[in-house]
């Protein structure tokens, strides 16, 4: 096997509509856990409002989303592809912002 290379990936991005941003990264949230949480019959929303509270304490409520969090749960795969080790990745805000 060849020997490790470093590399860093940038993107700058415009963030032109935080809710929508932040559906997004819910939806990502929610997909990526979906196979490890188990859904009730008897209580058929259980699991979305689980889903729901875990995703708020992480990236903020919609109405005041943590900008950098949500676009790390956009960008970030989690698991990182074949033949790459993701070590860390981090999202900063610039400027103001609402």
């Amino acid at each position: 096997m060849a020997h490790a290379i470093t590399a860093s990936v940038t993107l700058h991005v415009e963030i032109l509509d935080p809710q929508a941003m932040w559906d997004h990264a819910h939806r990502c949230y929610a997909l990526s856990h979906l196979d490890h949480k188990v859904y009730d019959d008897a209580q058929p929303t259980r699991l979305a409002d689980e889903l729901l509270a875990e995703f708020v304490t992480l990236c903020g409520a919609r109405d005041e989303p943590d900008i950098g969090d949500c676009l790390r749960m956009i960008f970030d795969p989690g698991e990182s592809p074949p033949g790459i080790l993701i070590e860390d990745s981090s999202a900063e805000v610039q400027g103001p912002h609402s």
